[in-house]
């Protein structure tokens, strides 16, 4: 991909007015990363001539991230700042950077060049993004990939790459980035990948750059090589030369033993909480990793986000992402968790009899005693008590009686 000219005016027009960016959302989809956190691109975009920020290229994984297996078109998406910041804050200076992002990457012209069957070249040149849009101070961005692409991106029957989202959002170098989906697209059943110094150098759009090779060597080998050492492609490098000049780049993969969390599953519906709080991709690693290591409960876990959803919605906090994975990683709220515990009401069901089951006694004024309890530590989805109790009537177990002149609550076990 090459930049393609693009007019002051037209930069402008990405930064829609309010009824164009409404008009925008309203289209867009809040479809998730998908849940498997792979994505796949056709080989021959892998090996396109092109080039990026590591922003754009965060984008671009973000927006591939949400392409499902059966679609036949592109969507309208909806992508969150903060997935494009995966192990940084996003403060003032991040949104400007993505004003720039932005701006670049809506510019893109890919140019893929092929070979028919005749060993004849092809050379395709098309608009990357059909649009990319951001307001500054929305949070997010709305971007959709052009259809002539489709190609490249849908309906892969084979000659595609299949790589881990986490492990792309992770490199801090665009040329890592570029160096690990190609080495990965040619080792299949390799571990020597063989390539031409120049080859390399024009699929990266270096040819007009790093003309001394220590300066090649320095500022995108050894930065990938260093990068790579924690991935799948992990890899040692020898140059080749012919006369004086390296000619030539054997790249040794050293393949070692990686553990992929794309299969730990969270329990049903936490993962998605966690994704729209802002939880960045690599934190939610770390998450499923305590969680499939046992030291994460279930019970703790969905008490933590929901002690911080409460936190924020009372103005105590201001964003829940960092607070939650700080309690989820470290049991900070362990004690306020064996006191929301001890606090829950417990129905013991009553024994079976051959008259039929007993009914339990719950008084008023101990149930309001625990809700006002739990209600102002937040923990109540309830506004108020009455709220609470005429929710409890509502289930079939639950009713109202009156004992010695006073109101009681009955509970009895539902016969099954």
């Amino acid at each position: 991909m090459t930049k393609s000219s693009t007019s002051a005016s037209s930069q402008t027009e990405l930064f829609s007015n309010d009824s164009e960016f409404l008009e925008a959302d309203q289209r867009a989809t809040t479809r998730q990363i998908r849940q498997d956190s792979l994505v796949a691109q056709h080989n021959d975009l892998i090996r396109a001539r092109y080039d990026m920020s590591l922003l754009e290229s965060r984008l671009f994984v973000c927006l591939l991230g949400r392409i499902d297996r059966k679609d036949k078109d592109f969507v309208l998406c909806r992508i969150p700042v903060s997935e494009l910041y995966p192990d940084e804050k996003v403060g003032g200076k991040a949104y400007a950077q993505v004003r720039e992002a932005v701006i670049r990457l809506a510019s893109r012209i890919i140019h893929v060049e092929t070979k028919d069957e005749q060993g004849r070249r092809e050379i395709v040149s098309n608009p990357l993004m059909a649009t990319c849009r951001y307001k500054e101070g929305s949070g997010y961005l709305i971007a959709q990939f052009n259809n002539f692409i489709k190609p490249y991106l849908l309906e892969l029957q084979g000659n595609f790459t299949v790589a881990e989202i986490q492990t792309l959002l992770g490199f801090r170098s665009f040329y890592s980035y570029r160096l690990y989906w190609l080495l990965k697209s040619s080792a299949f059943h390799k571990d020597t990948i063989v390539v031409e110094l120049a080859t390399l150098k024009k699929t990266l759009n270096l040819e007009q750059r790093y003309q001394n090779f220590a300066d090649f060597k320095r500022f995108v080998l050894d930065v990938a090589k260093n990068e790579l050492s924690q991935t799948d492609m992990a890899f040692e490098y020898q140059q080749v030369k012919t006369g004086r000049a390296v000619s030539s780049l054997h790249f040794y993969l050293s393949r070692p033993t990686i553990i992929a969390q794309s299969d730990v599953k969270l329990p049903e519906g936490t993962q998605q909480i966690l994704t729209e709080i802002g939880i960045s991709l690599k934190s939610l690693n770390d998450i499923k990793n305590r969680f499939q290591q046992g030291r994460l409960s279930e019970e703790y876990l969905r008490f933590a986000i929901k002690y911080y959803q409460e936190a924020k919605k009372n103005g105590r906090i201001k964003s829940p992402a960092g607070a939650i994975y700080k309690a989820l990683m470290t049991d900070q709220l362990d004690q306020e968790f064996k006191t929301w515990k001890a606090e829950q009401p417990v129905y013991n069901s009553p024994r079976a009899t051959a008259k039929g089951p007993k009914t339990e006694i719950i008084e008023l004024d101990m149930l309001r005693e625990q809700f006002t309890t739990l209600h102002e530590k937040g923990l109540s989805n309830h506004n108020s008590f009455d709220e609470y109790l005429n929710w409890m009537l509502q289930q079939d177990e639950y009713d109202m009686d009156v004992l010695d002149g006073r109101e009681i609550l009955t509970y009895t076990e539902s016969k099954l």
